[in-house]
């Protein structure tokens, strides 16, 4: 379970959100420029914030008044960012084993679940866009994560493609059973993937509770 009462002052706003996250995965939407992202990388150890607290079951990522801060790679975080987030002149295996925190029967198990297995010497940057978001997600799931941050992981794919990456993502997380923050701007996704809907609005987070 990672729990989390936290504020970030950015340059046009204060981002402030509290809440908890178990199994199963919890959507997040709300207007451009009002959190989500700001959300995701706080719990990922890419932003530091203003106060607050940030912890997994009883371990403190964050604790402002303790003055605890864990740097990304000492937490259990597999982290998707927007974007470009692959290593296109690595093969399919360099990136997804990128963390170094997994071993052979992960990798193996990753690899058959992706479908990926004839693209293990692959360059990455050869794959198709839907194949490219596997093997990020692969990596992400290659770093034993304890929760999986996902910021609009369908953003970069055409709408032919993105139903049966969605589907494939929803499927998988089922499989491994942790909490995921789904972040989207799409509410029609929103209302498919999540158990659960959290918002933004003007800076502060809604449908926690």
């Amino acid at each position: 379970m990672i729990c989390f009462d936290i504020a970030v002052q950015r340059p046009t706003i204060l981002i402030q959100g509290a809440g908890s996250l178990g199994a199963g995965i919890t959507a997040l939407t709300g207007a451009s420029g009002n959190g989500k992202s700001t959300l995701i990388k706080s719990l990922a150890g890419l932003i530091k914030p203003k106060s607050g607290y940030i912890k997994q079951d009883d371990v403190y990522w964050f604790n402002k008044s303790e003055k605890i801060f864990l740097k990304p790679q000492q937490r259990q975080v597999g982290y998707m960012p927007q974007g470009n987030i692959i290593f296109p002149h690595m093969s399919v295996l360099q990136n997804i084993t990128y963390s170094k925190r997994g071993d052979e029967v992960l990798l193996a198990r990753i690899m058959e679940r992706l479908q990926l297995e004839r693209y293990s010497h692959t360059k990455a940057g050869k794959l198709s866009g839907g194949e490219q978001q596997r093997v990020a997600l692969g990596r992400a799931l290659y770093a034993k994560p304890c929760i999986l941050l996902l910021d609009e992981p369908l953003s970069a794919l055409d709408w032919t493609l993105r139903h049966q990456v969605q589907a494939d993502i929803v499927d998988i997380i089922k499989e491994w059973n942790i909490p995921c923050l789904w972040v989207t701007h799409d509410e029609e996704e929103a209302q498919i993937v999540g158990h659960n809907h959290w918002y933004f609005e003007k800076g502060v987070l809604k449908g926690t509770q």
